[in-house]
């Protein structure tokens, strides 16, 4: 059995989990929970969560696209 792995695909999750973790541990820096009330943990630790997703999903697509514009070139 031969195992084909996609390295664009592979270069592409590790891209995403990096820029994940960077943007997360940047929003966790900016005091985001001051934005709502008091007790609303639950809340707040979504809408880190929901933007440094958003965050890695775009420079992500950023990076692949730059990537695939040299490639070709």
């Amino acid at each position: 059995m031969i195992l084909a792995i996609n390295v664009y695909n592979l270069a592409y999750t590790i891209v995403f989990l990096l820029t994940f973790l960077i943007s997360y541990l940047l929003i966790i820096q900016t005091r985001l929970e001051n934005l709502f009330k008091q007790g609303r943990v639950w809340e707040i630790r979504v809408a880190q969560v929901m933007l440094a997703l958003i965050f890695a999903y775009l420079l992500t697509q950023g990076i692949m696209s730059l990537v695939n514009a040299t490639q070709f070139a």
